[in-house]
């Protein structure tokens, strides 16, 4: 391989911007507020600003850090060094001349760009680096190195090597579609406008590809196999090609003036199973791996371009557009990946399964309890730089993110190493003791359960309360806010819970940016709705505003909804006794406790073996995938213009039994069938339930775990735009309120829930629609009256078996837990 082709090949690594999601749309409002608060990004294209926030939203690492690009776009580098100032970059590049225009154009305390060749060390030391990004970069090492899978794994080794013990490497990339799998391309047939490649159509361009594919220096090896077949309809080209060639040619096939520079190059060497074990294979932690899907690449290349088929005619899924991997280095006997491995022997049982009777309905529930009661503490301090951070539990062990599939398949591909992110979960009798007690009890608390110091004059601040699954988890979790001071972490966890015993790691606490832990939320990194709830309260508590990159493509349609909302009329119910659900005898069979035994797996004597073991019991519902809907419908008031979400009242028994009278207000939610493998199926089943178009559905955020101490059950949040129709096909007719009045009354009622984090993300992505009106101003006045009566004594609601919340639960005080502000 000489000097010049691997320096253009990342050259061209640099620019891969223009073939993948980096060059997707980017909200106007967001990007100003980013333009504003950063004016050194003015004169940056939107799309390397957001892939610049992308690329960080998987990296949390610590202030000071050291971050090296390989391969690097220098103005992307710029942006991520000018959206993190804290963190120091370096982008590397075999390009001598591309080097020095950006030392030259690209100047700030918190970057540089050095010559260094990417296949090697690039001149650092091993140990060094607190995280590596290669994006877009491996599959130009792959080609250059005449398809060598080893000059990638090759690459990869090195890179490990100057990361840090829990340094942080970041993938993005493609992935190779299932491996000797052949496929039908179907096409329309558009005549060629001539013999020359930009005036080819795509089906002809199609047969040249097949002809030329992969000519680095070999004339022989050359092209790939592809025939055509018989039409099936009139005006469309049929062709069966190899699944790789088809991916390969339709991620391409639009950047006609990169062909000749592109051709040489297969953007795929491993599946995403492939990279997973690679990168284990080389001691590491791979904490998360999921494909992409970007709209805008979708709509405008993908839609009505092409359909793929199987060899058996069944219509095929969209590809992803990209592909994603974060891995962390881990020493000797640490702990890499927690999984399901055998059903366990053992019969001792944790969870109990009754059953309650909805007496106005007859409607039979069952409910699971685990006897467990804990509080979740987020502790914060503000920085010199007036930024939050907070201090959360950080790689706690949760198998259950892992445990095996009983019916269906996932919809998304993303996967959990089972070490995940969440708020510092201690007894709440503890916590009860420590309001009660005497002013010192805050410091033996914080000493003896955080292992951090409260800040002079502070106490436990109320924070939002949640019921996981009022209609089937008889649990209520509370939070609280602390201020703390300034301490070194990481921290050794000082309350080991019961379900944290028995695996070779326990995590610890780790403080960390809480923005930071919001962006990584937000591009689904930490699947946690429940902490993005706790941290957005928290910034509301405090006066300060978060930032966020939420977007929908979704294109709202207006009407007048026949139902609306009465807010007094809710507010006065909610606030009245109901005792309508009675605990019957036996079960009704919904619901049922699996134990298994997870064994911890990690990096001992050059290879992969098993570190500890234990039996965690956790519920299924036999017959159901763990594929769970929420779906918020939205329209615009074509009188006043207010963006409206559609919501349904429904009685739930959780909530009853704390001693509330179980109103909620919910979305419609469903259980997936498990012939639902993709989001598109998906889309398209929501569709024919609400009497709409796949087009009038959209996703509304990343998808993330109802509740990983109990259950496997995944949440999936979509809008639908529904035009103000009044009923709904799962469950109790829809009312719609504004949306920005459905805040008023959980503001009202002091209480989160993680549906209610779907409707947050709803405000944001529709924020130029969502706006103060009449409306809202009427339905708030009508129930500013009920404020006192009801303030703080009801709880949120989250997900339910079908997906209930949305809202708020009415149960008594809170335990009588006090909040006080800090000093």
């Amino acid at each position: 391989m000489t000097r010049s082709s691997l320096r253009n090949g990342h050259n061209t690594a640099s620019k891969v911007e223009s073939n993948t999601p980096d060059s997707g749309p980017v909200v106007s409002r967001t990007l100003e507020t980013y333009y504003q608060k950063h004016e050194e990004l003015r004169g940056i294209p939107a799309p390397l600003v957001r892939k610049a926030w992308f690329t960080m939203a998987h990296l949390l690492v610590r202030p000071g850090a050291l971050v090296v690009d390989m391969g690097c776009n220098p103005m992307a580098t710029y942006a991520m060094a000018v959206l993190n100032p804290q963190i120091n970059f370096t982008g590397v590049d075999v390009n001598k001349k591309l080097i020095r225009g950006a030392q030259k154009a690209y100047q700030r305390p918190n970057l540089e760009f050095r010559y260094g060749d990417i296949k090697t060390h690039a001149g650092f030391e091993e140990g060094s680096v607190d995280a590596v990004i290669n994006s877009f970069v491996l599959h130009e090492i792959f080609s250059v190195q005449k398809y060598s899978e080893k000059s990638v794994v090759s690459a990869l080794e090195k890179h490990f090597a100057l990361l840090k013990q829990e340094g942080q490497m970041f993938i993005h990339d493609f992935s190779m579609p299932p491996p000797e799998e052949y496929v039908l391309i179907e096409m329309p047939d558009v005549e060629s406008k001539g013999k020359e490649l930009e005036n080819l159509s795509e089906s002809d361009l199609l047969i040249w590809y097949a002809e030329n594919a992969r000519p680095y220096g070999d004339k022989i090896c050359k092209g790939f196999f592809l025939e055509e077949l018989p039409q099936r309809f009139p005006k469309t080209r049929l062709f069966r090609l190899p699944f790789k060639w088809a991916y390969e040619f339709i991620m391409r096939k639009d950047n006609r003036k990169e062909w000749e520079t592109e051709l040489p190059k297969e953007y795929t060497f491993f599946t995403p199973h492939e990279y997973r074990k690679n990168l284990r294979g080389l001691g590491a932690r791979v904490l998360y791996t999921a494909p992409q899907w970007e709209d805008n690449i979708i709509k405008e290349r993908f839609e009505g371009r092409f359909r793929l088929y199987s060899d058996e005619g069944k219509q095929l899924n969209t590809p992803p557009t990209s592909f994603i991997a974060v891995a962390q280095k881990m020493g000797e006997k640490k702990s890499l990946n927690l999984q399901e491995h055998r059903s366990s022997p053992t019969t001792e049982n944790n969870i109990r399964i009754t059953a309650m009777r909805n007496d106005t309905s007859g409607e039979l529930f069952d409910i699971i309890s685990c006897d467990t009661d804990s509080t979740e503490i987020l502790p914060y301090r503000i920085t010199e730089n007036d930024e939050l951070n907070i201090f959360i539990h950080e790689g706690l062990p949760r198998g259950i993110a892992n445990a095996v599939p009983r019916t269906g398949k996932q919809l998304d591909g993303k996967r959990w190493s089972g070490h995940m992110t969440e708020a510092i979960a201690v007894p709440t009798e503890a916590v009860y003791e420590t309001e009660q007690g005497e002013p010192k009890a805050i410091v033996l608390f914080s000493r003896d359960y955080l292992g951090l110091k409260p800040a002079m004059g502070s106490a436990l601040e109320k924070g939002p309360s949640f019921y996981p699954a009022p209609d089937f988890i008889d649990e209520q979790i509370k939070t609280r806010f602390l201020h703390v001071t300034e301490h070194e972490s990481p921290i050794e966890l000082k309350n080991i819970t019961r379900d944290l015993e028995g695996f070779a790691t326990k995590g610890v606490i780790r403080e960390i940016s809480a923005q930071n832990i919001l962006n990584a939320i937000s591009v689904g990194y930490i699947p946690n709705a429940r902490l993005e709830t706790q941290i957005l309260s928290l910034y509301e508590k405090l006066g300060m505003e978060a930032e966020t990159w939420d977007e929908c493509p979704l294109v709202i349609d207006e009407g007048t909804p026949k139902n609306q909302l009465d807010g007094k009329k809710f507010a006065n119910t909610l606030a009245g006794e109901d005792k309508r659900f009675k605990d019957v005898k036996g079960t009704t069979g919904q619901l049922r406790a699996v134990k298994s035994t997870f064994v911890d797996e990690g990096w001992a004597n050059d290879g992969i073996e098993g570190l500890a073991s234990r039996d965690i019991e956790f519920v299924i519902s036999d017959g159901q995938t763990v594929n769970k809907a929420v779906i918020l419908p939205l329209t615009k008031d074509a009188q006043s213009g207010e963006l409206m979400a559609g919501l349904s009242t429904e009685f739930m028994p959780v909530p009853q039994r704390h001693k509330g009278n179980g109103l909620t207000l919910r979305a419609p939610s469903i259980t997936l069938p498990k012939e639902i493998d993709s989001i598109d199926q998906a889309k398209k089943f929501i569709a024919e339930q609400f009497d709409v178009t796949p087009d009038k559905v959209a996703r509304l955020g990343e998808s993330y775990f109802c509740h990983l101490s109990v259950t496997p059950t995944r949440i999936f949040p979509f809008c639908v735009a529904t035009g103000g129709k009044g009923d709904s096909p799962l469950g109790g007719p829809v009312q719609y309120a504004p949306v920005d009045y459905i805040g008023i009354i959980i503001d009202m009622f002091d209480c989160w829930n993680e549906d209610l984090n779907v409707l947050y993300r709803c405000k944001v992505a529709f924020r130029d629609q969502a706006h103060d009106s009449e409306v809202a101003m009427n339905w708030s006045n009508g129930t500013n009256n009920l404020h006192e009566d009801t303030m703080n004594k009801n709880p949120a609601t989250m997900n339910s078996t079908d997906m209930t919340g949305l809202g708020y639960t009415a149960t008594e005080n809170d335990n009588g837990l006090c909040a006080h502000k800090p000093k």
